[in-house]
């Protein structure tokens, strides 16, 4: 009896050791895409919506997002095995919050993009999808405001870029 006692006790902590350990592991989206995939282009976005400096800002923030990411190289359009192509839709501004008397207190100011990923080695289609995000402002905020309102939605908007693309296989 105390043999099968040390012995349960055995396993019991061997398979709590194991569960503990089995879930410590190192994740990377790598896995997850096909292993011929290793680079990515971004050129950058078409601009529809005439906001000054939008198309920069956009494009340059998902061009650093894949950088710091590392999992793609970002390169020249002629040696990519991806490319993003992206078109920035709108920006546009509704009211998030409304007080007594029907005035508007705090804007959400919203971005629209839409962006094709294309494999260029098997020349087709990964995706195309319209991402949308906003940042919020107060009906008193001036340009600044708006500004960095816009650089929180397009903060969110690249970061579903980069999760789409490395993670929707």
């Amino acid at each position: 009896m105390c043999f099968k006692n040390k012995m349960n006790k055995y396993f019991i902590l061997t398979a709590m050791i194991f569960s503990l350990f089995a879930g410590c592991g190192y994740y990377s989206f790598k896995g997850a895409l096909p292993s011929y995939l290793k680079s990515v282009a971004i050129p950058i976005f078409v601009d529809r919506t005439a906001y000054p400096g939008i198309q920069e800002l956009i494009t340059d923030s998902v061009i650093e997002a894949f950088v710091t990411d590392n999992t793609l190289k970002v390169v020249d359009e002629s040696k990519a095995d991806i490319i993003l192509t992206g078109t920035i839709q709108s920006v546009n501004q509704r009211a998030a919050a409304v007080k007594s008397g029907e005035t508007v207190s705090e804007y959400q100011i919203y971005v629209n993009v839409k962006v094709v990923c294309e494999d260029v080695k098997m020349s087709k289609k990964l995706y195309e999808k319209v991402f949308s995000q906003y940042g919020l402002m107060s009906n008193t905020g001036g340009q600044d405001e708006k500004d960095a309102a816009i650089n929180s939605a397009v903060e969110l908007i690249t970061e579903d870029i980069v999760n789409t693309t490395l993670g929707g296989w």
